[in-house]
């Protein structure tokens, strides 16, 4: 009697089915192949008039944006042969994009529409594990820590998205040929950054190559910039010209001006908070004893002059209380100052990783793009008000004949 040895026959079974499984995604063919002209005129048509017809005007434009759609469509070819698509978070991530798409197409639709605070709370109240699902992969994907006051206001957002993205899958937009189309395209565009993403992780700097770089280029070394720095504040604190200084080593603007910031500036102005905060700290003509670290280096302040200032009148609202005679409110000054900086910059040593890390991205891409390559229309065509496009230069234009196209490019 023949005697079936069930191990083996498990065994086998495994590797028929693996066989057939690798034999079907060959056969699969991605949908990511080619790009017809029919689907970007599908998808421009979404556009605000505006836009289709500064498109409709301008080849080069249309050509450029063949060139970064197919660029898309390859990378998001190559994604697929990683399995990026599979990934929770790739599902969850197009999952979010397709219900914001739908709640924005029936808000273009159902202007009137407002969500009532008692709509929004029943579905949350129904919907509550989804929610929390979502505000777990949002503060994942975010690396943020979640505040109540965060949490209420993605609660307030999501029940809005959702809401609304459920009322449109009922009213039959999700069926619509021009949103397909517009999910292709942005399903691509997340493909194709998560396969971007994917390089960066597989080319990120071990702590071996890092020291080593770290080694050779001293200029990158966080203690020897620092280091730097302190000797630079203890020259000032000796009493060593701070302007003299400033011109020797800072690499900004400031350098052969003594550090000099120029202008005046207040506790509004778009600079680094960090710096803001330790300059106004300042008396008049006092520098700072220890280093200031921002966003862009170290820093060693002076504070040269302070005054106050009236800000800009502010025409009042008409009808508004207030002196309407004046056509002013009556604001406080405010206190604005100039300093000036002994500035070690740090953006080499900041950004030298990412530097690295995108020299073997970027041939890495275009290896993808020249291996997976995408079949493209040389030019598409835009329907838009207005605009016709084989009206003949000089004429038409008036009250009887076509509106006149603007020419984007055209030197006046």
């Amino acid at each position: 009697m023949l005697k079936i040895d069930n191990k083996r026959v498990f065994a086998f079974l495994v590797i028929i089915t693996i066989v057939v499984t690798q034999a079907c995604s060959l056969f699969q063919k991605s949908e990511y192949l080619s790009i017809s002209a029919a689907d970007l005129s599908t998808l421009i048509e979404r556009l605000p008039d505006s836009r289709k017809r500064m498109l409709a005007q301008n080849e080069v434009q249309r050509k450029e944006l063949i060139q970064t759609f197919k660029k898309a469509f390859s990378l998001a070819q190559a994604a697929e042969a990683e399995g990026l698509q599979k990934k929770d978070k790739f599902k969850w991530e197009m999952a979010l994009l397709i219900d914001q798409s739908l709640a924005t197409e029936y808000a273009k639709r159902n202007p009137d529409f407002t969500l009532s605070r008692e709509e929004a709370d029943a579905y949350y109240l129904s919907h509550k594990d989804n929610f929390e699902a979502d505000l777990k992969m949002v503060s994942e994907n975010d690396k943020i820590t979640l505040t109540d006051e965060r949490k209420d206001q993605f609660k307030s957002q999501w029940c809005e998205i959702k809401v609304r993205s459920e009322k449109a899958r009922q009213a039959g937009l999700d069926k619509d040929v021009g949103f397909a189309v517009q999910v292709k395209f942005t399903r691509a565009n997340l493909l194709a950054n998560y396969y971007s993403e994917h390089l960066q992780d597989r080319f990120k700097l071990t702590p071996e190559e890092k020291s080593k770089y770290i080694a050779e280029h001293p200029e990158v070394d966080r203690e020897k910039i620092r280091q730097k720095a302190e000797g630079l504040l203890e020259r000032v604190k000796k009493g060593e010209s701070f302007e003299k200084i400033a011109d020797e080593v800072n690499d900004d603007g400031t350098k052969g001006r003594g550090g000099d910031l120029v202008d005046w500036f207040n506790k509004d102005s778009n600079m680094d908070p960090e710096f803001k905060k330790a300059a106004f700290a300042l008396e008049k003509g006092q520098a700072s004893n220890e280093l200031l670290k921002s966003s862009f280096g170290y820093h060693i302040i002076r504070v040269d002059d302070k005054r106050k200032v009236n800000p800009p009148a502010v025409p009042l609202v008409p009808g508004a209380p207030g002196p309407a005679a004046t056509g002013q409110q009556n604001i406080e000054p405010v206190e604005e100052i100039r300093a000036r900086h002994i500035y070690v910059s740090t953006r080499e040593a900041d950004g030298f990783e990412k530097r690295l890390v995108d020299e073997k991205v970027k041939p890495a891409l275009e290896t993808a793009e020249g291996k997976y390559p995408v079949k493209v229309p040389d030019d598409f065509q835009i329907k838009v008000a207005g605009y016709n496009p084989n009206r003949i230069p000089g004429m038409g234009g008036g009250q009887s004949g076509p509106m006149q196209g603007v020419n984007p490019n055209e030197k006046k």
